[in-house]
């Protein structure tokens, strides 16, 4: 679950409102009514600057999470309110600047109290609730998803230096491997404990796979590049025609339908075979 939210994650690069901006210049003005000359009038001056600009920055970081909230099938709520913070302090803003001018707290209360409502009213307030957490379907399609794009980014890696040998036969028998084994993959679904168990074949898979062509690569500018060319060939073979059985042996075992299994494979390789 930790793994899905830290995926959720809005990118790294801040993103600003322009209205945010058009706003503090608009208020800028309201600043000056307190520079008197005084040495107090210039202190609250920049601590009202100060309380502003982050205010701003608050809200605008709020309403970066807010739309990555928004995008998110599974997101987890801010556990820092920043656009109600950054309100608030804008309300904190207007009271100072409000207290000079009249004789009582009423009137500055009031209107920083309108001041925090008006903004809030604009940007909104902060998500409180978890998105998705309570959909375990949901839940269970999105590890799926993310354990095969795991699995196939890591077989295409080996299947691009397969290429990179410059040798056609071993290419398509490599890719053909790879599709192979997503398709298996695929057809399990998103029941947990088979995706755990199909996950750690791949896992397995894949790991035997990258020796052997550490091998075939360290082989390949040598005497006996031929030998190892079959020796990886033939490796391969072993290799596919286990995962294969290891896999169908596990949809047994889980009461998945043989002919349903083997339809789904074959929907898998329809694709393929008709760009071929």
């Amino acid at each position: 679950m930790r793994d899905l939210r830290r995926h959720q994650r809005p990118s790294d690069a801040p993103v600003f409102d322009s209205g945010l901006n058009v706003m503090f210049l608009a208020a800028f003005p309201l600043v000056l009514w307190i520079f008197q000359g005084s040495l107090s009038g210039v202190a609250t001056a920049l601590l009202e600057m100060g309380l502003f600009s982050v205010a701003l920055r608050l809200i605008s970081r709020g309403q970066e999470l807010q739309r990555a909230y928004d995008l998110a099938q599974v997101a987890t709520a801010p556990k820092l309110p920043r656009k109600v913070i950054g309100s608030a302090l804008i309300g904190i803003v207007v009271f100072i600047l409000a207290g000079h001018h009249f004789p009582t707290l009423v009137a500055p209360s009031f209107v920083g109290l309108v001041a925090m409502g008006l903004s809030l009213t604009a940007f909104g307030v902060d998500p409180l609730a978890d998105k998705g957490a309570d959909n375990p379907e949901l839940l269970n399609r999105i590890a799926a998803e993310h354990a095969w794009d795991q699995a196939d980014d890591s077989l295409s890696q080996i299947t691009d230096r397969i290429a990179h040998l410059d040798d056609a036969d071993l290419t398509l028998k490599a890719d053909a491997t790879r599709a192979m084994v997503m398709g298996l993959m695929r057809s399990f679904g998103t029941d947990p404990r088979d995706l755990a168990r199909i996950s750690k074949l791949v896992t397995k898979f894949t790991d035997i796979l990258r020796a052997e062509t550490d091998r075939l690569e360290t082989s390949w500018h040598e005497d006996n590049y031929l030998f190892a060319r079959k020796r990886f060939i033939l490796k391969l073979d072993v290799l596919s025609e286990s995962f294969e059985t290891h896999a169908r042996e596990g949809s047994q075992r889980s009461g998945r339908d043989a002919f349903d299994l083997e339809a789904d494979l074959l929907l898998d390789r329809m694709p393929r075979e008709s760009a071929a």
